[in-house]
């Protein structure tokens, strides 16, 4: 039920109230998530650093969710 109210938020706030101009709302992630999260940033640098010569500085790395299974 979460995931769908957050799909359907930019129809909600399509047209807000005044007194909820510019107010926004973004999902928040478990304590458990933000650190697999973490770890997996971590080792795809690891990944990166063992398989690349360019600085770790020069990329940014992102988890891309699907559904359960994240990368």
């Amino acid at each position: 039920m979460r995931d769908t109210i957050i799909r359907n938020l930019n129809k909600i706030l399509r047209n807000p109230i005044e007194k909820f101009r510019g107010v926004g709302i973004s999902p928040d992630l478990h304590p458990k998530e933000r650190e697999d999260i973490r770890k997996m940033i971590e080792e795809a640098k690891q990944v990166h650093i063992d398989n690349e010569f360019e600085d770790v500085e020069n990329y940014r790395f992102r988890v891309v969710d699907k559904g359960v299974a994240k990368k």
